[in-house]
């Protein structure tokens, strides 16, 4: 089932930088946010509290630092890259125990095929402060709380029409928290084992994010290298 999905492991994230063609940072070892503000180019949807977005040096790596708090948190960076030419996402995490369940902390993706787009979407895309960039799937790449869970898609309701969302759990259990791991996912692998039957000839990625859902005590996941790259 994981054939064509790479998923790396190692005690030291590697070092994202912008060497190539076809590759973008988003979130690299000294990323673009300053502690409980919102980059330039961001979007955030909720309301960030004090302490719960910062650069910290964990192990002696530059990463950014995510709590999670009573209320829910969206951040992205809209992208226009076209999911064919960049379909790999990477990046480097290290997650403090959760106990039961899911990590409230995790990455998203957002698509959308252009081929359906409506004319004025393209202005909408930018000036947008409150939302986040129009899409019609979002994957969430998620810690599990059990590490046999590695590799399973659940998707959130199926039956509903119009966008649908979907999770993919990369890693997960407690055994492995606390510890740096490098991960690599094939995007256009995971997005047509999930929905088999859309086009993905035109299917565009318009944004990359982080989100923390509520919890009843903080808790941290800490995140470096987000980089799309072919």
């Amino acid at each position: 089932m994981l054939s064509a999905l790479v998923i790396a492991a190692c005690t030291k994230p590697i070092r994202s930088t912008i060497n190539s063609i076809g590759s973008t940072d988003i979130v690299g070892p000294a990323p673009g946010f300053l502690q409980n503000l919102i980059p330039v180019g961001w979007i955030a949807q909720g309301s960030i509290k004090k302490g719960q977005m910062s650069i910290v040096k964990l192990d002696g790596i530059p990463a950014l630092k995510v709590v999670s708090s009573s209320n829910n948190l969206i951040t992205v960076k809209p992208s226009q890259a076209l999911l064919l030419a960049t379909p790999y996402l990477s990046w480097s995490w290290n997650m403090e125990p959760q106990g039961e369940g899911q990590h409230p902390v995790k990455l998203l993706v957002g698509f959308k095929n252009r081929k359906k787009q409506q004319k004025t979407w393209k202005t909408n895309f930018f000036i947008s402060h409150n939302l986040i960039p129009n899409h019609e799937r979002m994957l969430s790449f998620i810690w599990g709380d059990s590490a046999l869970q590695r590799g399973t898609i659940t998707k959130e309701n199926p039956k509903k029409e119009g966008q649908l969302n979907a999770s993919f759990t990369v890693r997960g259990g407690q055994e492995n928290s606390n510890s740096w791991w490098f991960e690599t996912v094939d995007l256009n692998d995971i997005y047509q084992r999930t929905w088999p039957r859309d086009e993905i000839d035109d299917l565009h990625i318009t944004f990359i994010g982080i989100s923390t859902s509520s919890s009843s005590k903080p808790i941290a996941g800490h995140i470096s290298g987000l980089r799309l790259s072919r």
